[in-house]
C-alpha cells in the first residue's frame, strides 16, 4: 500500500481533514482512526488509486486501512525541500542544535524513508532509498557528519508551524552540487535510480501525493561552470513541470550567496547573473517569492552557517505565508523603482530607490553597503558611490557626477562573488541582490 506511512504527516485539505492518495491496493473495504478523537475514514475511488480523507488536524493518530494499522500518524501541512547542498545542509550544528531534540509535530521524512522528528541534520543522501543519491551521483558523508549538515528545513518548518498552527513535515529531497540539468523533469522516465526529479516523485507519492509547497535552493552549480545563460528557462520549466506533477503549489527560492573559494575570473559576472535571474524570476513564474542569502555568514566558502540557515528558513516561511495569502505577512523585500535627480548645495547626483514589502523600515549594521555603478551592464565599477543611507523603505545614494554624465550608466547591489552588502528590514530580512538596472535620469525606472 504506497501513500501511507508509520510517523507521516498527511497534508490537510481545505476542510481541515487529511486528503491523501493511496495506490497499490485493489480496494479499500473497512478504515478507522484513533487518538485524540477517532472515526471513520472516508474514501473514494479516484484516478491511480484511493482518496483518503476523514482525519482532523492534529495528532498523534493510529490509522487502520483494511487489516493493516499504521501508528504515529499527524494531519497538517507537508513541504517538499530541493536543491543543491545549502538546502542539503553542510553548516556546522551548533551546541543549541545538536541540543535539540525536536519536536513530535514537526517532522522530517529522511532519505532513509523513515518519518522522524525533524532535528539537525535532515538530509541523508548516503542512506537514501533512492539510488540517484548513492550511485548515479557523488555521495560523500562528508566531513564529521554527524556535526555538520545544518541547512534551513527545519527553522522553515519551525516557523509554518508558528503561523499555521498545525503539525508540519517536511520532505527532504536535496542533493549537494546537482545542477539544473540534473533536475531536468524530462529525466524522470528513468525513475528514483537515476532522476532526481524521479526521485522526488517517487517520495512525494510514498506520501499520499499531496504537498503543500515547494523550498528550493540551488543556483551555485550553474553559476560556477558558466552555465548560467540557460538559467531562467531551465528554472522555469522545471517550477512548470512541478506543478504539473505535484499539484498548483506554491514556491519560495533561496537567491544565491557570497562565494569565497578560489573565485575564478568570470564568476563575478556569472554568480551576478544567476542572483538577477532569481530576482526577476517571479515575473515569469507566478506564485513564487524569492528571499536573498546575500551578504549572510558561512561556514565555509560558500555554505551558510547555523545562525544564516535559520534567518534563511524563517524568510522563506514568512514568504510563503504571503503566498498562501496569510494575514500579517509580506512577501520578501523586493526592488520597486528608482528616481535620480541632482542635490545642487552638495554638488552631486541623489539616486533614490524604493523598496516594496519591507517591515519597519530598512536598516544597516554600520556603514551601508553594498551599491555600486558602471557605465556598463558587463561589471560594477567600485567607487563611483560616496554615500549610501537609509530613511523608511527607501535607500538613498550619494553620487559624485552630474546627471548628464550619469545617462546610460547602470545601478548594481550586491555585485560580484564576494560583496560585502548588509541592508535588511526591521525583521532581519535582506534586500536582493540585484543589477545591472539602467539609471533612469528622466524619472522613475522600474525593473
Amino acid at each position: 500500500m504506497i501513500g501511507i506511512k508509520n510517523g507521516m504527516v498527511m497534508q490537510r485539505n481545505g476542510d481541515g481533514v487529511c486528503q491523501v492518495l493511496l495506490t497499490d491496493v485493489d480496494e479499500i473495504r473497512c478504515g478507522s482512526f484513533c487518538g485524540a478523537t477517532e472515526g471513520q475514514l472516508h474514501w473514494e475511488k479516484a484516478e491511480g488509486g484511493w482518496l483518503l480523507t476523514g482525519i482532523p488536524v492534529g495528532g498523534p493518530y493510529s490509522v487502520t486501512v483494511n487489516e493493516e494499522t499504521f501508528t504515529d500518524i499527524y494531519v497538517g501541512d507537508v513541504w517538499l525541500l530541493a536543491g543543491q547542498s545549502n538546502m542539503e545542509g553542510v553548516g556546522w550544528l551548533t551546541e543549541e542544535d545538536r541540543a535539540f531534540e525536536g519536536e513530535e509535530d514537526v517532522r522530517s521524512f529522511g532519505m532513509d524513508d523513515f518519518w522522524v522528528p525533524a532535528r539537525g541534520r535532515l538530509h541523508r543522501p548516503w542512506l537514501a532509498v533512492d539510488k540517484v543519491h548513492t550511485e548515479a551521483l557523488i555521495c560523500d558523508p562528508g566531513n564529521d557528519p554527524e556535526n555538520r549538515g545544518i541547512g534551513p528545513g527545519l527553522y522553515f518548518a519551525q516557523k509554518m508551524k508558528m503561523a499555521t498552527g498545525v503539525p508540519q513535515g517536511v520532505i527532504c529531497c536535496a542533493h549537494g552540487g546537482t545542477a539544473l540539468h540534473q533536475w531536468d523533469p524530462a529525466l524522470k522516465v528513468q525513475g528514483p535510480g537515476k532522476s532526481l526529479y524521479g526521485a522526488m516523485m517517487r517520495r512525494f507519492r510514498a506520501n499520499g501525493s499531496h504537498v503543500r509547497g515547494l523550498f528550493w535552493y540551488q543556483g551555485c552549480s550553474d553559476a560556477m561552470s558558466r552555465k548560467h545563460e540557460a538559467f531562467t528557462e531551465n528554472t522555469k520549466v522545471l517550477f512548470e513541470n512541478v506543478r504539473e506533477d505535484f499539484g498548483p503549489i506554491p514556491i519560495v527560492q533561496v537567491q544565491l550567496g557570497n562565494v569565497t573559494c578560489g573565485v575564478m575570473p568570470n564568476w563575478d559576472n556569472d554568480w551576478s547573473s544567476v542572483r538577477e535571474q532569481q530576482r526577476v524570476m517571479a515575473t515569469v513564474v507566478p506564485m513564487l517569492d524569492t528571499v536573498s542569502a546575500i551578504g549572510m555568514e558561512k561556514d565555509d566558502a560558500v555554505h551558510l552557517s547555523s545562525a544564516s540557515q535559520k534567518e534563511i528558513g524563517r524568510s522563506a516561511a514568512e514568504s510563503m505565508c504571503a503566498l498562501l495569502g496569510l494575514e500579517g505577512y509580506l512577501p520578501a523585500p523586493a526592488y520597486k523603482n528608482h528616481k535620480v535627480y541632482p542635490a545642487w548645495l552638495q554638488r552631486c547626483t541623489i539616486i533614490e530607490i524604493e523598496y516594496d514589502h519591507v517591515w519597519g523600515g530598512l536598516r544597516a549594521e554600520g556603514v551601508v553597503a553594498g551599491f555600486a555603478l558602471s557605465n556598463t551592464d558587463e561589471k560594477a565599477l567600485p567607487n563611483w558611490v560616496a554615500k549610501v543611507s537609509v530613511e523608511g523603505n527607501k535607500v538613498y545614494l550619494r553620487v559624485p557626477r552630474t546627471m548628464e554624465q550619469l545617462e546610460n550608466w547602470y545601478m548594481y547591489y550586491g555585485y560580484g562573488a564576494n560583496p560585502y552588502c548588509n541592508i535588511m528590514d526591521q525583521h532581519g530580512r535582506r534586500i536582493p541582490a540585484m543589477g545591472p538596472i539602467r539609471l533612469n535620469v528622466e524619472g522613475e525606472g522600474t525593473v
